[in-house]
């Protein structure tokens, strides 16, 4: 194997500098020559025993320089593996079908089982992420996927073989693409920005729908108390989610709670909206609320502007529901009453306000009629058209 040894670039060149030293002597051998005849004869002896010794060094040591350097990368390979096999980091080896050929002590650790075993099954089977057309990319590609309690980012690479040949010729033969897989554990840093998550801060308003009519249908003495009741139900709902809350006017409150939190009250649908229709002091009009949430801004002045913007959305579609902003997604609940709404200045102001937000948020809008569409829609359809084009985005209508 030492002989087959393919000597190539700075190496080579290396190896042939007795030889062309040799020249280099020859030619002041003939130049000394020239001067002195006697002194050329004696130089010859000298440069025929460097040319002899040269030739030596070239045809018979080489070939033990040669077995040195193959027994050094041996060795050096070796500590490769070694380094390899002890890495932290889980690291394997795959063939383009996703068969594992081999992986390191981390990476076996991974994939035994309760019986000790090591588990190496292809790699379609063990991460359902792993596709054959993943397995086919000529490119790196990052998926994340969980395996066991843990959650990972997983890196495939693929690796070449005969890498000079392929170069030379232009060309990457598949068969000769081997897989280098990487698995970064991100459980705790999944955990970690979901807790940071649900540290956030999320503004939100509520607003009285009918709080004059309801006092207006009510005895004047007991005002008071269905107000103070009302502040109660309201209170005692922030209260219980660790939040702050915070009377601003007669009929609207500010109140700030932990994000963690939002997933509680989506499950509840939001259930202060039934349960402020509960208070009845002899009031002929059950009171509702609306309600307008915004999380996840850039700042807690942002989450604040999508509180207003929930809220008039909420105000805007007859109140007693609920409306999350969430960056530029909005979700509504609730709005089960039938409530009629007041057309007022403010009101139309609050609603071209909402939807002037809400169109510059997106880039292309797709304006629909309902069923059966009368001049009504169609007029109405032909307004946001008008809009949208002043705002210069484009839009589409559709019946």
């Amino acid at each position: 194997m030492k002989e087959k040894v393919k000597v190539r670039g700075q190496l080579k060149i290396y190896l042939q500098w007795p030889l062309l030293m040799t020249a280099l002597v020859v030619f002041m051998n003939l130049v000394v020559g020239c001067i002195n005849s006697i002194a050329g004869l004696i130089m010859s002896v000298f440069t025929i025993l460097y040319a002899a010794i040269a030739l030596w060094l070239y045809i018979y040591r080489r070939k033990k320089l040669l077995g040195g350097l193959v027994e050094f990368s041996s060795e050096y390979a070796w500590v490769q593996k070694q380094l390899l096999s002890e890495l932290a980091l889980p690291y394997a080896l795959a063939d383009d079908e996703g068969r594992i050929l081999w992986l390191n002590e981390t990476f076996s650790k991974i994939l035994t089982d309760d019986k000790g075993k090591v588990i190496k099954k292809n790699l379609t089977a063990l991460f359902p992420e792993v596709t054959k057309e993943v397995l086919n990319s000529r490119e790196a590609t990052t998926l994340h996927t969980v395996y066991g309690p843990c959650r990972y980012q997983l890196d495939l690479k693929p690796v070449f073989l005969d890498m000079e040949q392929e170069k030379k010729l232009g060309i990457q033969d598949e068969e000769e693409k081997l897989i280098a897989i990487y698995l970064f554990d991100e459980t705790q840093i999944i955990e970690y920005r979901r807790e940071i998550d649900n540290q956030k801060m999320v503004c939100g308003l509520i607003y009285l729908d009918n709080y004059e009519e309801a006092l207006e249908s009510v005895e004047e003495v007991r005002r008071s108390l269905l107000t103070a009741l009302i502040d109660r139900r309201v209170s005692k709902y922030i209260n219980g989610m660790n939040g702050i809350v915070k009377k601003i006017e007669k009929d609207k409150y500010f109140f700030a709670i932990k994000q963690e939190y939002v997933e509680t009250l989506r499950e509840g649908r939001f259930s202060i909206l039934e349960e402020v229709k509960t208070v009845n002091i002899g009031n002929e009009m059950a009171v509702t609320l609306s309600i307008g949430l915004g999380m996840n801004g850039d700042s807690y002045s942002q989450n604040y502007d999508f509180a207003r913007v929930a809220i008039d959305m909420a105000l805007g579609r007859g109140g007693d529901q609920a409306v999350i902003k969430d960056g530029v997604r909005i979700q509504y609940y609730g709005g089960k009453s039938q409530q009629a709404e007041k057309a007022t200045r403010v009101k139309a102001r609050v609603k071209a306000h909402a939807l002037r937000e809400l169109m510059e948020t997106k880039d292309r809008l797709l304006i629909m009629g309902h069923k059966l569409a009368d001049i009504d829609s169609l007029g109405a359809a032909v307004g946001i058209y008008r809009i949208a084009t002043a705002m210069n985005k484009k839009s589409k209508y559709r019946y």
